[in-house]
């Protein structure tokens, strides 16, 4: 039986903007998009940082009918395939390029050393397509576990989600008040203040340095280049 465990805590990484960045991919996105749903969107003409992909079709459907019907979790797993064979396939033949962003791999490996400290995901990615960008940049046997866009549309549930499958995985009871959220968006706050979760972003997505200190996370830094710094921060040393 778990139980709950005041030694560790979470620590919960979005991807996209925060992690690493990428490039090539809408397209892959708007050619899924008509594949499954009959409906092409363009990825480019909305602000999606930050938000799940379920939420990103609906808002690129903007009240069309799919010519295949209501976006069901059938669908919707179907979508997942989809996009996830096509950026495997872009990330192999370079068409899509995936890099990890300053300071992220060396203070993964410092957080992975910490017998207090479980990663987990939390982003609007779908899962299979979170663990090929993370792939890409050999970042996925960080994260064995998180919350996905392909659990739910709605970004504010998810870091439930992750803590749920990161205690079952454990065998303990995570605390969400000991618990951390990194990200780069306004979402991110959002989806931590839900479940009482600390919040550090940094500017290194598509929202301005003013944007993100309007939104109040706990601490904002510019990148996650500075190791000690972004370690403390996380670790509520700051």
């Amino acid at each position: 039986m778990s139980v709950p465990d005041p030694s560790r805590r979470a620590i919960l990484f979005d991807i996209d903007g925060t992690l690493l960045r990428s490039r090539g991919s809408a397209a892959i996105f708007d050619d899924a998009m008509e594949s499954v749903f009959g409906i092409r969107g363009d990825l480019g003409s909305i602000r999606p940082d930050g938000m799940t992909d379920p939420d990103i079709l609906a808002t690129l459907m903007n009240g069309r009918s799919p010519v295949h019907g209501a976006i069901t979790p059938r669908l919707l797993a179907k979508f997942e395939v989809r996009l996830a064979r096509a950026l495997a396939d872009g990330v192999a033949r370079g068409d899509v390029s995936v890099w990890a962003l300053p300071g992220v791999a060396a203070l993964l490996r410092e957080l992975s050393r910490r017998d207090d400290a479980l990663l987990g995901i939390v982003t609007g990615n779908m899962r299979a397509t979170a663990r090929i960008k993370l792939g890409a940049v050999g970042l996925q046997g960080y994260f064995p576990d998180g919350g996905y866009g392909s659990d739910s549309p709605v970004r504010d549930l998810l870091p439930g989600v992750a803590l749920r499958r990161m205690s079952q995985r454990a065998d303990v009871i995570l605390d969400a008040r000991r618990s951390v959220m990194i990200g780069d968006t306004p979402h991110d706050l959002s989806a931590a203040r839900a479940h009482g979760v600390r919040c550090v972003l940094v500017a290194t997505g598509q929202y301005t340095h003013d944007e993100l200190v309007a939104a109040g996370p706990d601490v904002l830094l510019e990148d996650l280049s500075d190791g000690e710094r972004a370690l403390r921060a996380i670790l509520g040393e700051e």
